[in-house]
């Protein structure tokens, strides 16, 4: 193992363990906030992002560029990974979160160009960004599956389409004062 590879994954691990619980803990709270039944929607973009925040727990950077969708009880995988492994693993990781049945895996293997050190901040932004869209979710339900969102060095920016636009003003709150969030560009329209 090289040296800068050795060096991230230590914080690479810390990123996608904190992810870990947070992404749990406001899966929870959605379930549970009102004690209203969420919508199929709702709860299918929760298992989506569980199964990403796993990926990214269990495979470090090597998850990057995968994205996953959830449909019933199937987890469909896209994308590259850099190690034949993970290939596998990222089948085996979806199946474990709760919900997930069955994987319909498309992920294959590519070794991509790029740094290393470019790797850790991205795994930082990624784990940013997927607990600010935990927030959405939990906050303003479907709504929050019209907002693209991005984060960049603490730096998350929100596009998209809301029927309502005061429907996020509560959300925009609760992300703003989100570990790790040093600013939020609203660009919802």
């Amino acid at each position: 193992m090289n040296a800068k590879l050795r060096n991230m994954s230590v914080p690479v691990g810390i990123a996608a363990l904190t992810l870990a619980g947070i992404l749990s803990t406001l899966s929870a709270g959605a379930t549970e906030k009102k004690s209203e039944t969420i919508s199929t929607e709702v709860s299918e973009a929760l298992t989506s992002l569980s199964v990403r925040s796993k990926l990214v727990e269990k495979l470090g950077a090597d998850a990057l560029r995968i994205d996953v969708s959830f449909t019933g009880e199937t987890a469909t995988l896209t994308g590259e990974v850099a190690k034949a492994p993970s290939q596998k693993l990222a089948e085996e990781v979806a199946l474990s979160v709760k919900g997930v049945k069955k994987v319909d895996n498309k992920v294959t293997q590519k070794v991509p160009e790029g740094t290393v050190d470019a790797s850790e901040t991205a795994v930082k932004n990624l784990a940013l960004a997927l607990k600010v869209k935990g927030i959405l979710i939990g906050e303003i339900g479907t709504n929050a599956l019209k907002i693209d969102v991005e984060a960049a060095d603490g730096v998350v920016s929100l596009r998209g389409k809301l029927d309502k636009p005061d429907t996020a003003k509560a959300a925009l709150k609760k992300i703003g004062a989100t570990k790790g969030v040093k600013k939020v560009v609203n660009l919802l329209s």
